[in-house]
C-alpha cells in the first residue's frame, strides 16, 4: 500500500516519503515532518495537504493504469474520493472567507 500510494505522489513538488512499520505506516514530509498512521486512509490524510489538485491528476492516471479489482486499484479510488471531498471542502472554506 505505500508503494501504491507514493507511486500516485511521485513528480509531486516536495513528495511524501511513506515508510512501512509493524504498527502503521510513516510520511515525511520535505520539511521534515513525521505522521504516524495506522489506515491507508490517513495516509492519504496526511498527504493530501502536500498536493491537492496535483495530487488529484496524478491519481486519476494512475486509476487508468491500475488492474480493475486490484489492491492496488482500491487504494488509489480511496485517494481519489478523499482528495475531491478535501479540494471541494476547501473551495467552500475559499469561498466563505473571500465573501
Amino acid at each position: 500500500m505505500a508503494h501504491t500510494v507514493s507511486a500516485g505522489c511521485a513528480g509531486l513538488p516536495g513528495a511524501p516519503r511513506i515508510t512501512a512499520l509493524a504498527e502503521g505506516w510513516t510520511v515525511s514530509g520535505a520539511t521534515g515532518s513525521i505522521s504516524l498512521c495506522h489506515t491507508v486512509e490517513e495516509i492519504w490524510l496526511a498527504v493530501l495537504g502536500r498536493g491537492g489538485s496535483l495530487l488529484q491528476q496524478a491519481l486519476k492516471a494512475r486509476a487508468l493504469t491500475e488492474e480493475p479489482d486490484s489492491l492496488a486499484a482500491d487504494v488509489v479510488s480511496l485517494g481519489l474520493r478523499l482528495t475531491r471531498q478535501y479540494l471541494l471542502d476547501n473551495s467552500h472554506s475559499t469561498q466563505l472567507i473571500e465573501a
